[in-house]
């Protein structure tokens, strides 16, 4: 066995710590844009609200002042012109007794009551159409009570007419008897009005105070619900900016990634699944590292195989000459020796350089084997009967060690395109390799089957598997765990492999072992040219 069994092709398969997982479609539920948008409409939303809330405060506010300026104000404007008025007709009332001059007093009462009859009209008015008409329906309410009482005072005071005729008849007959009766019915009737005029007033002032103490109580109440809302917006708005940073978290890695991959660092990086486009540029980012690092290692794979190649062409040329000629005097002196019987220690010593010129020759053709591979020629033609024929080529020599072949082919598998005689060298390196690997003999198992878009032959042992820190390594040239062999098997096999456009690849076998996987790509309909299975 060239090397210990490898979980990995160095440039083949993806380093520990890479992410495999697939990069698909967005959807619409996991879109970063929706989660963005969402948390800013609930942000707009909590400003909505809160404009909201501030709009219904200031259009109640807005009420209550219209309701006090144009409705309870020109009400209360008018009220206290018509009390004072009132008050003064009682007050000429009370006075007319002492009077000296009952002709002007009478002139004055009489415009007096002109005035106030214009003031009841306008007072009424104020209520009936100002007060009314206000949004509020205590406002209405109160308008509609303070009419019927306006209205009830008016019909009081009609009575007044005939009272004031019957007191200035008396006051100019002189007949103070008359004067005392009249003045007793006027007076308690005008007085009446203004005890339910100032009621009336009363009334309204209360109103007044009870609207304005009502809208003080709205408007502080306004002011805390709106910095509440406000406190309330600010915080959704810092939780959104919490909620978007955080899901924007993930580009700024990807970012910090990218400059780290520009700077050469092109050891893959566990990630941190989201389930988002942010995610799944994270994964196709680090699928893109691998495939960077993979085809990196394969170019610099290559470059030392073709180095190699050329030294040990060079070098194998210059031995392989005078090996020729070792070999010939070898042979002429074992003649010689074989004259002189008694000379078996030199016979001896002469078959083990024969024996060591014979290593050194096989030595040059693994050489020469590396360095000289032919490219394929590339046909379309049946794996698992390649792969029957290989086993039984090698069945001799495995059962020889002790160990035994088997083969498993699944059904259908389809024709690949290869070259038969360096799939078949490729396969035979394996091969070996799972008989090196259990010197106390065992089973190996060989199976074909269809894998997706190639088909797989996996050579599987049940050796003492591989020290993980050497996976890594089992596929370079002259690469050895053993104290004998070149180290060219795996690097020949990879090389005959990557050639087909294949690949080959090693990991730890469930139960113990290795299992070797090579992949070649299956063969276009048009190129099997009606070739079947053997």
């Amino acid at each position: 066995m060239d090397a210990p069994r490898a979980a990995a092709s160095p440039g083949l398969t993806p380093a520990v710590g890479s992410v495999s997982r697939p990069v698909r479609a967005t959807s619409a539920s996991r879109s970063v844009a929706r989660r963005v948008l969402a948390s800013f409409a609930v942000t707009v939303l909590a400003f909505a609200v809160t404009v909201g809330w501030s709009g219904v405060a200031q259009r109640r506010t807005a009420e209550d002042s219209t309701e006090l300026t144009s409705g309870y104000v020109p009400v209360a404007l008018r009220l206290g012109q018509l009390r004072a008025t009132q008050g003064t007709l009682s007050t000429l009332v009370d006075g007319i007794p002492d009077e000296r001059n009952p002709l002007s007093t009478r002139l004055l009462i009489e415009t007096l009551v002109s005035v106030r009859r214009a003031e009841y009209q306008d007072t009424r008015a104020a209520l009936s159409h100002d007060l009314a008409r206000v949004e509020s329906q205590a406002a209405r309410a109160f308008a509609l009570s303070a009419t019927g009482e306006l209205d009830s005072i008016a019909v009081a005071l009609s009575s007044d007419k005939r009272g004031f005729e019957r007191l200035f008849q008396a006051l100019d007959v002189g007949d103070r008897d008359e004067v005392n009766r009249a003045l007793v019915v006027v007076g308690a009737t005008e007085h009446d009005a203004d005890k339910r005029l100032h009621a009336l007033a009363d009334a309204v002032a209360r109103s007044m105070d009870a609207l304005s103490q009502a809208a003080y109580v709205r408007q502080a109440r306004a002011i805390v619900a709106l910095l509440t809302l406000a406190l309330l917006t600010l915080g959704v708005g810092v939780v959104v900016s919490i909620h978007v940073r955080h899901l924007l978290a993930p580009l700024a890695r990807v970012t910090e990634r990218a400059r780290a991959v520009a700077r050469g660092d092109l050891t893959p990086q566990p990630l941190t699944p989201t389930d988002d486009e942010i995610g799944d540029l994270a994964a196709a980012f680090e699928q893109m590292v691998t495939s960077v690092s993979q085809a990196q290692s394969r170019a610099v794979a290559n470059e030392r195989l073709a180095a190699i190649g050329k030294m040990a062409a060079h070098v194998t040329h210059e031995i392989r000459n005078p090996l020729s000629s070792i070999g010939l005097n070898i042979e002429l002196l074992e003649e010689e020796l074989a004259k002189d019987e008694s000379r078996t220690e030199s016979r001896a010593l002469v078959g083990a350089i024969a024996r060591e010129v014979e290593r050194l020759g096989h030595l040059s053709e693994e050489y020469l084997r590396l360095a000289r591979l032919p490219s394929p020629r590339m046909e379309a033609d049946d794996v698992v009967a390649t792969v029957r024929d290989v086993a039984d080529f090698a069945r001799p020599e495995i059962e020889h060690a002790g160990c035994t072949i088997e083969l498993r082919a699944d059904e259908p598998v389809p024709a690949a395109m290869f070259d038969e005689g360096q799939i078949r060298q490729a396969l035979l390196n394996l091969v070996r390799n799972a008989r090196e690997a259990m010197p106390g003999g065992g089973p190996i198992e060989v199976r074909v089957k269809a894998d997706g878009m190639s088909v797989a032959i996996v050579v599987d042992d049940r050796g003492g598997g591989i020290a993980e820190d050497i996976r890594g390594r089992v596929f370079d040239p002259f690469f050895s765990t053993k104290g004998e062999g070149t180290g060219l098997g795996l690097a020949i096999t990879r090389q005959i492999v990557e050639a087909h456009a294949g690949t080959v690849n090693a990991e730890a076998r469930d139960g113990g072992g290795t299992r070797f996987r090579i992949m070649l790509p299956i063969a276009p309909s048009r190129a099997l040219g009606g070739k079947g299975k053997r």
